[in-house]
């Protein structure tokens, strides 16, 4: 009977512990004058020979780590209105990207306040299904900061709460 009662205690101790994540780390990028936050868990690394930041998982699944880019572009032809720079951009993406399929296109206002594209598509990279979320800030006349998400496509529901703390923050660096 006791260790009926021991069980029943180590059951429902068990149960009713709280695995709650970590909170995020806060990341100011004064290089592309933004601030986020991350996962707790991923690493942040400046990949200067491609001059991006790059966001990590620290788990490799299915030959693939799930991650997030950030690079400042100039934004070269800004004659064109949010809706053609979104199709132009999916058309270049369409010829470099085996397997391209766009999922949807957007033209929305960030939650930072700041004019925004956002093109979902799904490719194939080296033989893996990926799914890419690739959101276009419009900073400044001339400027336009690309955040970039991917993760295997069957795996994508994991790992887009982790992705969406990074697209849901950013904001100009105060």
């Amino acid at each position: 009977m006791r260790t009926i009662a021991l069980i029943g205690l180590a059951c429902v101790t068990i149960a009713c512990t709280r695995h709650e994540a970590a909170p995020p780390k806060k990341y100011v990028d004064a290089k592309r004058g933004v601030q986020f936050e991350y996962p707790s868990d991923w690493t942040a690394e400046e990949v200067s020979e491609q001059n991006v930041l790059l966001l990590s998982s620290p788990v490799l699944e299915a030959n693939w780590q799930t991650n997030v880019f950030i690079e400042l572009r100039s934004d070269l032809d800004t004659s064109q209105t949010p809706e053609q720079r979104l199709a132009t951009l999916a058309d270049n993406l369409k010829t470099t990207k085996s397997g391209f399929a766009l999922q949807s296109s957007r033209v929305f206002t960030h939650a930072s306040g700041v004019p925004a594209g956002e093109l979902i598509y799904t490719h194939n990279s080296q033989g893996v299904p990926l799914t890419e979320r690739e959101v276009i800030l419009w900073l400044e006349p001339g400027k336009a900061l690309f955040v970039n998400g991917s993760a295997v496509t069957s795996l994508l529901s994991k790992y887009e709460p982790q992705m969406n703390i990074i697209f849901d923050s950013i904001r100009r660096k105060s």
